[in-house]
């Protein structure tokens, strides 16, 4: 085949093709074909770009780089996400880019170039990167010390209660050193000996839990309490608690004394002689023992306690603790006729006289039933969510463990499934919480009946659930994925009113794809962020450019948040032209990015980043100043020209928003009525009696307050007639079908009525042609701004424009 009939063939591949196609020369760089689907993606004749350079259509450092390679380098390709530019267009389509060499006969030194258009999916990613919820940690929130520990006693955790009550140096803290940490602790303690030896005990039985006193040399009294701590079913370590009870032992000591503490006292007390006999209780003990005084008094204390079992090594035990520290406590269940078996805290101190022999001892019983019902009822809720009664996160966590420690004996394979229900937060918002609570509640039913016994199914956080599927493949998980859209779907009635929900839904698989639970996690919610991007309303597979297409959006965000401090961020400005007279009046500040690595970045694609960042308030703040200082440089100068600044919903409802505008407007100088404020209809619709107040307070001041982008929110005549709004800015998506569009034409025609009937001034945003002001003129409309007049322009250059044209019309 000679080389003019393979071009000819591969001219009809290209035109076949739905993606935009490029056949280029690889040693010229010259387009020598491009079919119909290129024309429209940069919005040029398909054959008026045949013989121009490939590097017109390089809009990234990325393109150039490329094709500044030689031509066996070229022949390599790319497959890559890039950005092309419309003819006549400011911003940057985002596309997917292929450039691969043509093989076989006649085709040498042909490269095929597709692009295909992503700038809405590139729109919707940049909208939203969820982030994964993470568990709180309360360590640090109890008053007792805690301390973890492996078997071995090594230290894994504690909170600084523990370090407090231990009075651990500083430079423990600093450097850790679990054996300098142990012979500290051990140092504090009046039986250096004894202590060790309890320590080993534990140590030699790990699902032993133990309560014991420790007596500090500094005459502190410890409780502490020492629980093993399980991982799949097998001790792991010891958690240790201790609490101070100085105070309580020394408030028991003095109740020897105090009558009527101890007839007051919420605790069980008994007094018993040197023989055990009772001599006294108080009117709590005889609630909890079920008798009165005359019943009780003269009989042994063991009398009581004959119903546990062991009663004698009880005893020892007592008698053993009096004579290392005069105080016994531990845990007791004691059945009472007719009322069932109790839980009770004994604390038994023994009185001794001078010469040390023992007097009297004081029986000190707390009935921790409750407490006992309490516990059990917060380690349900450790593991439950409060709302659904579902699984929580942590629970889902040791499930899917259990499941990875399972197949890597079996071999079996599982799922899990990420589901989010879409734009849930509008219910929360106008219908309220407890509201959207019920309608959680009947969603997470629904789930659940999708599901086989096997499988778990977990609340973890807001309206979001997570799913383990049990050998569940692809096929089976994209099952039950569609079973639950369905679910999700169906009309759902709460309190009387029908909703309508959907929910996206990311699915990643073990092990294929990640081999430990956050891993899993994390790939399902970018899978599930990706349908998001996509349009919501559907199921995905995790694939793992997923991930790496994070690495650019992190390195975007670096270099954002770096641009302000290094000077490469700048302040544009845009003319707003009257239509009548072709006047410049004034102007609107665009912020404009050109990175040193990154080149020239749009703000289609860091600006949302910016607001998703937080960063957005920052930037607009450094916008704003910028665009003062400028505007009152011009009045000086004799341009009494009007800046309109562009105002975030962050930035807008931050406190002391009007001072910050009223001192940059006293600092620089620049009369209030110069200064214009663009917000969206967003803004105005959350706390409108706050956002009435500040717009007011505004324009009291004299500043203009305009809606940007009106027509594409939530527009309301309500807001419009109550707020005092003087510009209406027609978003520019209506503007580019005029004049031939009728619907847009309506569109526009009734925003201009409305402006005039409101008395505001309407701008019309995106002019290009002068069709278009023609027929925005007619309609009428009082000012417009776009590429017709002027891109946006450095401050000098504006000024120059704004001059030239006044001399021009003088």
């Amino acid at each position: 085949m000679t080389a003019q009939a393979a071009l000819v063939t591969w001219k009809s591949v290209a035109d076949a093709l739905d993606l935009a196609a490029w056949l280029v020369h690889g040693p010229s760089l010259r387009i020598v074909h491009a079919n119909a689907g290129a024309g429209r993606l940069v919005g040029r004749d398909p054959q008026a770009m045949v013989g121009s350079l490939v590097l017109e259509l390089a809009c990234t450092p990325e393109d150039q780089i490329f094709w500044g390679q030689s031509v066996q380098d070229l022949a390599l390709g790319i497959a890559s996400r890039s950005s092309v530019q419309q003819a006549g267009r400011d911003e940057l389509i985002a596309v997917d880019r292929h450039v691969t060499a043509l093989r076989g006969e006649g085709t040498q030194d042909l490269l095929l170039m597709t692009m295909r258009d992503c700038s809405r999916e590139e729109a919707a990613e940049r909208a939203l990167l969820g982030q994964i919820a993470q568990l709180g940690s309360t360590l640090d929130a109890a008053a007792d010390g805690m301390l973890s520990c492996d078997l071995q006693g090594g230290i894994r955790a504690f909170n600084h209660a523990w370090a407090r009550i231990w009075q651990l140096p500083r430079s423990l803290l600093i450097q850790r050193n679990d054996a300098a940490i142990a012979a500290h602790m051990q140092s504090l303690v009046q039986d250096p000996a004894a202590y060790g030896e309890r320590l080993s005990a534990l140590a030699q039985d790990p699902m032993h839990e133990a309560r014991d006193v420790l007596h500090l040399a500094d005459g502190t009294v410890l409780e502490r309490r020492a629980v093993p701590q399980w991982t799949n079913g097998h001790p792991s370590g010891r958690v240790f608690t201790f609490r101070d009870i100085t105070l309580q032992v020394r408030q028991q000591a003095e109740l020897r004394l105090a009558a009527q503490a101890f007839e007051s006292s919420l605790d069980a007390i008994f007094v018993a002689d040197q023989a055990g006999v009772v001599v006294r209780v108080n009117p709590s003990c005889e609630q909890l023992w079920l008798t009165d005084s005359a019943a009780v008094v003269g009989v042994p204390v063991l009398q009581f306690l004959s119903a546990l079992p062991e009663r004698g090594r009880l005893m020892e035990q007592v008698r053993q603790a009096w004579s290392q520290g005069n105080v016994w406590e531990g845990e007791l269940f004691l059945p009472r006729p007719g009322a069932g078996t109790t839980v009770v805290r004994l604390s038994w101190v023994a009185l001794r006289d001078a010469a040390g022999a023992l007097t009297q001892s004081i029986g000190f019983m707390q009935d921790l039933t409750p407490q006992h019902a309490a516990e059990r009822r917060v380690e349900e809720l450790a593991y439950r969510d409060v709302l659904t009664g579902l699984p929580n996160r942590l629970s889902f966590g040791q499930r899917v463990s259990q499941a990875i420690d399972e197949a890597q004996g079996s071999g079996t394979g599982f799922a899990i499934m990420l589901l989010d229900l879409d734009r849930f937060r509008n219910i929360n918002d106008s219908l309220g919480h407890p509201f959207g609570d019920r309608a959680l509640r009947v969603v997470a039913h629904r789930l659940q009946d999708c599901l086989h016994h096997s499988d778990m199914l977990c609340r973890i956080g807001g309206d979001e659930f997570v799913v383990y599927l049990h050998a569940a493949n692809a096929g089976g998980a994209e099952a039950v994925a569609r079973r639950v859209m369905e679910a999700v779907a169906r009309p759902c009635v709460v309190d009387d009113m029908t909703l309508s929900l959907q929910c996206s839904i990311g699915l990643t698989l073990f092990p294929q794809d990640a081999r430990t639970v956050d891993e899993l996690i994390s790939q399902a919610d970018a899978a599930m962020n990706r349908v998001k991007e996509r349009g919501r309303g559907s199921f995905g597979f995790y694939q793992p450019r997923m991930s790496a297409d994070l690495l650019p959006r992190m390195k975007l965000e670096h270099a954002l948040r770096q641009a302000l401090q290094q000077g490469h961020m700048a302040v544009h400005y845009q003319p707003q032209v009257d239509l009548e007279s072709g006047a410049i009046v004034g102007a609107e500040a665009l912020v404009r990015w050109t990175d040193p690595e990154l080149g020239a970045v749009p703000p289609s694609q860091f600006i949302p980043l910016a607001e998703e960042t937080g960063y957005i308030a920052t930037l607009g703040a450094w916008v704003m100043d910028r665009a003062i200082d400028d505007a009152a440089q011009w009045a000086a100068a004799g341009e009494q020209l009007s800046v309109a600044v562009n105002v975030s919903a962050i930035e807008f409802r931050q406190a002391g928003f009007i001072e910050r505008v009223t001192s940059l407007l006293a600092r620089h100088g620049l009369a209030p009525h110069l200064l214009e404020l663009e917000l969206t209809e967003s803004v105005l619709l959350n706390d409108v009696e706050e956002m009435e107040a500040r717009i007011a307070a505004l324009a009291a001041m004299g500043v203009s307050l305009a809606i940007d982008d009106f027509g594409t929110g939530y527009s309301s005549l309500a807001y419009l007639k109550r707020l005092k709004i003087h510009k209406l800015k027609i978003d520019q998506s209506f503007v580019r079908g005029l004049p031939q569009d009728e619907g847009d034409r309506a569109i526009v025609q009734a925003i201009t009525s409305m402006g005039s009937a409101l008395q505001m001034k309407v701008l019309a945003e995106g002019v290009e042609t002068e069709a278009q002001r023609q027929a925005l003129r007619q309609m009428p409309c009082a000012y417009y701004q776009g590429f017709l007049c002027s891109p946006a322009l450095p401050a000098d250059e504006f000024r120059t424009l704004a001059t030239l044209r006044h001399t021009l019309r003088g």
